[in-house]
């Protein structure tokens, strides 16, 4: 039997979202970052970057919820905000 093939999705810039990728999507009435851990047929399973006290298991966004961010870009934010 065949591997599935997975869903492809494009953010809300038209891009394609991969596993991996770091995305911006809205958390509580604000803008969170985070990274994609999952692509299900509908949605992308995003988990908050950087992770806090708790554990997070990740939240599903709809692809044209999210923007995809560039690594330079992420790699920027995680070392002005270590937290």
């Amino acid at each position: 039997m065949p591997p599935k093939a997975q869903p492809e999705h494009k953010d809300k810039l038209g891009r394609l979202i991969e596993l991996d990728d770091y995305v911006a999507y809205p958390s509580h009435n604000s803008l969170a970052f985070g990274k994609v851990i999952k692509l299900n047929n509908k949605m992308v399973k995003v988990v908050k970057v950087p992770a806090g006290k708790y554990v997070d298991s990740g939240s599903n966004k709809y692809p044209h919820d999210v923007v995809k961010l560039e690594p330079k870009d992420m790699t920027w934010y995680l070392l002005k905000n270590p937290k």
